[in-house]
């Protein structure tokens, strides 16, 4: 990994910490390549550290608004968890779930809830990181 590719991976955690939207950061990891690129300086050098340039897009958001997703998260991997545990314990001893179902049917369904949530979780919540020199 480069010193580029690992001074704009920090940077891009400093400013998920700071909540800053993935515009933002797509043009700021895009103004610190470009100026590498072109100046060939060291981006530490350049810009400062990545703590010290991210401080200048704004203070840390405290994350009081993430507890509502944290806790729905939990709650749903928990409880399709369950559904996927309960279908195995009840394959093995070739059994019905507690729920009367086919072992088989909540391992799939529970194994497809799982799939769907984190991937609603990832491209639904996730504010994605656009990077102003590419354009669709």
């Amino acid at each position: 990994m480069t010193a580029v590719e690992t001074y704009t991976k920090e940077l891009i955690y400093e400013l998920r910490l700071r909540d800053i939207p993935g515009d933002v950061i797509g043009d700021a990891v895009a103004q610190v390549e470009s100026h590498i690129a072109d100046t060939g300086e060291d981006p530490a050098d350049a810009f400062g550290s990545p703590p010290d340039y991210a401080a200048t897009f704004g203070e840390p958001k405290p994350l009081a608004h993430l507890w509502p997703r944290l806790v729905a998260g939990w709650l749903t991997g928990f409880a399709l968890s369950g559904v996927i545990i309960d279908g195995v314990f009840a394959l093995i001893r070739g059994d019905r779930t507690a729920w009367g179902i086919d072992p088989v049917v909540a391992i799939v369904a529970g194994s497809l809830g799982l799939v769907t949530f984190f991937a609603a979780i990832t491209f639904l919540w996730g504010d994605r990181i656009k990077d102003p020199r590419k354009t669709l």
